[in-house]
């Protein structure tokens, strides 16, 4: 809706004849008698526009409303009603076929004609909305442009939580970005400076749906070479019917069923992005029957997850949210009687576990790209998964190429103890030749299971324990790579470590309420031809106690060469509520290998309005481990601040071994047909918010953003698919400038750049006491037009009206009827002494002459 960016009290008089322009499709006739607003003359105002419908014909980018859940933003169009080919006092409010899509109507409940109007029409034809849902369902408000449909459940698709209609989502424009991190640092240690360098890049370029990336790394050390390392260079397209994405360039396999590996090549692949939040993950699918009109309600750890009204008969509920990895959900269906049936739905779930019905997929073909590797192998890779009913799952996979290949099937099974997962791969590994001697092959079999609880009574949460064997010829892809060149070079095959079992645990425990939590994790991999193992095993214990947190760890590592490192943390955070500037303070006493000791003591704080300044200082003890316990002491200070337009950066550090100095940019910019926009946050799905003449106007829930003096601001962290509002504020714009909308919705595509455009109007609020040439005051609602003929105010009581002028000087046209002696003109030149842009209202006098 239209919004001032300061209040306008003094205005309350003239506004209250801006009475809102609500068009309901078929109300009863209203017409307004003229009499009433009659001036003691013949002079009447023309009220034909009032009547019934108080909503102007034209064009309208309205919020969509259906049953109090809003849709998005989209086309709306007001026309005159013709019956028997004339115009009647009504109007139509019609749309088009793709926004009839986006509302989600079930076509199939309409009336005949109503159907038969759909399917004889074109995608741009306007499609009047009363003459195909039910009378008194569609209203229109064109204060706030909304529209709003308060329909019968039976007339609407039936949609999950989330659900976003395709036909909404939003490529985006064409447009070029770039993130970027930057940074330099100076190290003196010994009377000699150490130089470095260091930038990492993330650009795209956005075309009509096809989304170019490429992340890369700068550095330069010292009076070393530069070096630019391309991490990956990609063109991506989203395929919306089969929830898919391909991908051509540099990029890295799912990971889902096999290791994943990083491919230069082409990839198709599914997008859980684009399923709404209610069907990501696994949760079970919740049937049951009601006997009357009942609710059903779910419980998960005593606490309600979701409830919902159902009709009398089956029902099923098939979005719920995952939760974690599990907890039996307890299921109520509270019947209208007063009665109530209760039974229980188990829960538990792995990472391969999908709903009945969904599936993943993946189809991989190009080069494989690892640096430990000389040559760049093909790699052909294809995965597919299906939930089969509630807790079954099955998946299978191929991977290989000529040389190797590798076959793996398995299945997902949810059950009242647990979630299971087992899967079995065969792989087949051929050497090659040397001297052209053929050196065979080799092939084995890798068996894993892995289980995942979550015990309500108990706390306990077993989030991952997963063991994996494998016989002696068996060979994951990279190792069968590295075992061919090997070979091939003329050493023995058993010179690459093969795994032989592995063993990983992620569990917590939490304590009677008050107690904290602890935590485990444990990591181990043995191997067929060296006796010697990985392991590594870490233990926690975290704890709040009012303001104050504090946590406990252990962490034991063993190398490849059999030694073990051990280290202790005890780390404490005390909130200083903004003591001497700070707004919390931490302890870190840190005990490493060989009896090494740091510790240290930290105070941060932010500052600035939206928080832009954040600031932190550090001192620490260091002391060396083994003879001699060498020690030291540093002190470190760092800081950032936010711009409009990027994020600076810096550190200085001292300690009696060495001086240190930094200095860094972050931040991000949108080349676009308007010019470039910078950002002070780096992204990948980006809003370009475009209001000409609002300078200074800030980005709602993103600090520091704030509209350029080119009318353009960038606004990131969009999620994709999803509905993401994009709000603007008012505040520190300047009086000549009105907003006329201040929230707008998108769903982007996932890498789009999507354009935002807030319509400004720009102009100088003025209240104008000007009587006619004859000395009658204007007629009250009498509109007033620019040189433009654009209607910019209304008259107002007492005859005086309100404009928002858009010039210092100019002439301005009030019209009440369409006779000569109802119109006149009036010239106006603002006061010298009004301050045109802190000034809420200008105040001042001239005569309308006919």
């Amino acid at each position: 809706m239209s919004v001032f960016n300061r209040s306008l009290s003094p205005l309350t008089a003239a506004l209250l004849f801006s009475l809102p322009a609500w068009a309901m499709a078929d109300d009863d006739d209203i017409e307004f008698n003229p009499h009433f607003m009659s001036l003691g003359s013949q002079q009447r105002i023309d009220l034909k526009r009032y009547n019934q419908d108080l909503v102007p014909t034209g064009s309208y980018r309205a919020e969509l409303i259906v049953n109090g859940r809003r849709i998005g933003r989209d086309e709306v169009i007001i026309k005159d009603r013709m019956v028997d080919g004339k115009t009647v006092s009504k109007i139509d409010i019609c749309i088009k076929r793709s926004t009839l899509t986006a509302l989600d109507i079930n076509i199939e409940k309409l009336s005949d004609a109503a159907r038969k109007q759909i399917a004889d029409s074109k995608q741009d034809d306007c499609l009047a909305l009363n003459h195909l849902l039910p009378e008194n369902s569609v209203a229109f408000d064109s204060n706030d442009l909304t529209l709003n449909l308060d329909l019968p459940q039976i007339y609407l698709i039936t949609r999950p939580r989330g659900y976003v209609n395709p036909e909404q989502w939003d490529q985006g424009i064409t447009a070029a970005t770039l993130g970027y991190n930057l940074n330099a640092s100076r190290t003196s240690h010994n009377n000699q400076n150490y130089d470095n360098l260091y930038s990492n890049l993330n650009a795209g370029f956005n075309l009509k749906g096809w989304y170019l990336r490429h992340n890369g790394v700068y550095t330069k050390a010292g009076n070393s070479n530069s070096q630019y390392n391309n991490l990956n260079t990609y063109v991506q397209r989203d395929i919306p019917t089969i929830q898919g994405r391909l991908l051509v360039g540099d990029a890295n396999t799912k990971g889902e069923l096999f290791d994943t590996l990083s491919f230069r090549g082409a990839q198709i692949a599914n997008e859980d992005q684009m399923l709404p939040n209610a069907l990501r993950g696994y949760a079970p699918v919740v049937r049951g029957s009601a006997r009357t009109a009942a609710k059903v309600v779910i419980r998960q750890s005593g606490n309600v997850i979701y409830e919902k009204s159902v009709a009398p008969g089956p029902f099923e509920i098939n979005d719920l949210y995952p939760t974690g990895y599990g907890g039996n959900l307890d299921v109520t269906i509270e019947e209208a009687d007063g009665t109530s049936q209760n039974f229980q739905m188990p829960y538990a779930s792995t990472s391969n576990l999908l709903r009945p019905g969904s599936q993943h997929y993946s189809l991989t073909y190009g080069k494989l790209r690892n640096n430990t590797l000389r040559s760049e192998p093909l790699l052909v890779e294809g995965t597919y998964s299906r939930g089969i009913r509630n807790g079954l799952t099955l998946y299978s996979g191929v991977q290989g190429n000529k040389d190797y290949q590798a076959l793996q099937g398995g299945a997902s099974i949810g059950t009242p103890i647990g979630a299971f997962s087992l899967d079995v791969t065969h792989a087949k590994t051929e050497l090659g030749e040397v001297q052209g001697v053929d050196q065979g092959s080799s092939s084995g079999e890798s068996y894993q299971v892995k289980y995942s609880q979550n015990i309500e009574t108990t706390g306990s949460n077993l989030s991952v324990a997963a063991y994996r064997f494998s016989t002696d010829g068996y060979m994951d892809f990279i190792t069968g790579m590295s075992t061919r060149e090997i070979v091939q070079d003329g050493y023995d095959r058993r010179a690459i470590r093969r795994a032989k079992n592995r063993f990983t645990l992620t569990a917590a425990q939490s304590l009677p309420e008050g107690y904290g939590q602890f935590y485990a994790s444990a990591w181990q991999q043995a191997y067929w031809n060296d006796d010697k193992s990985d392991r590594q095993y870490q233990f926690g214990y975290n704890h709040r106690y009012k303001s104050l947190s504090y946590g406990l760890s252990l962490t034991r590592n063993q190398d490849a060469f059999g030694h073990f490192q051990n280290t202790y943390m005890l780390n404490i955070m005390v909130p200083l509520n903004n003591l001497f500037g700070f707004n919390q303070m931490g302890i870190t006493v840190n005990r490493g290998p060989g009896n090494s000791m740091n510790e240290q003591i930290f105070a941060g704080g932010t500052a600035g309005k939206d928080r832009q300044y954040s600031y932190n200082f550090t001192a620490a003890h260091n002391r060396q481990g083994g003879q001699g316990k060498a020690s030291s002491n540093s002190l470190v200070v760092n800081g950032s601040a936010r711009t409009p337009y990027t994020t600076v950066s810096g550190l200085a550090g001292t300690s009696k071994e060495y001086d240190t100095y930094s200095a860094g940019l972050s931040g991000g910019m949108v080349a676009h047909s308007g010019g470039l926009t910078l950002t002070p946050y780096s992204g990948d799905t980006y809003a370009l918010v475009e209001a000409k003449g609002a300078k200074g106007a800030s980005m709602v829930s993103y600090p520091g953003i704030k509209v350029d003096s080119f009318g353009y601001a960038v606004v990131p962290y969009l999620t994709a698919y999803q509905m993401n509002e994009v709000e603007i504020s008012p505040k520190g714009l300047s009086n000549n400038v009105e907003l006329n909308l201040t929230s707008q919705k998108v769903a982007p595509y996932s890498g789009a750049v999507v354009k935002v455009i807030y319509d400004t109007t720009v102009g100088y609020p003025a209240l104008i006491n000007a009587p006619q040439a004859n000395g009658k005051p204007l007629p009250f609602g009498a509109d007033v037009y620019d040189s433009n003929e654009q209607r910019i105010g209304v008259v107002g009581q007492g005859g005086r009206l309100f404009a928002r002028v858009p010039t210092i000087e100019g002439k301005l046209k009030v019209v009440w009827g369409a006779a000569v002696d109802q119109q006149c003109t009036l010239s106006y030149l603002l006061p010298k002494n009004a301050d045109l842009e802190k000034d809420n209202v200008i105040k001042f006098n001239s005569v309308c002459h006919e």
